[in-house]
């Protein structure tokens, strides 16, 4: 992945075989993260949270190749 490329964060919750609730965190193929919650609910939400969490954290990563400047008209 190149250093300008958009990551691609998806996330669900899913059951092991032992009927355990996981929070899981995909980033492409790739399981990054993994909590253990109680609820479907709560799973949900906890998803979201790490999905929003991740992508804010790429884009502190990310450089910009040159500064964008607005063209402002002066009167």
């Amino acid at each position: 992945m190149s250093a300008f490329a958009a990551a691609i964060y998806c996330g669900q919750v899913e059951k092991d075989p032992d009927g355990v609730l996981w929070a899981v965190l995909y980033c492409g193929d790739l399981a990054i993260d993994r909590e253990r919650v109680r609820s479907l609910r709560k799973g949900k939400r906890r998803v979201a949270d790490m999905v929003l969490g991740a992508a804010d954290a790429y884009s502190h990563l990310t450089r910009r190749s040159a500064p964008t400047y607005l063209n402002r008209m002066v009167d």
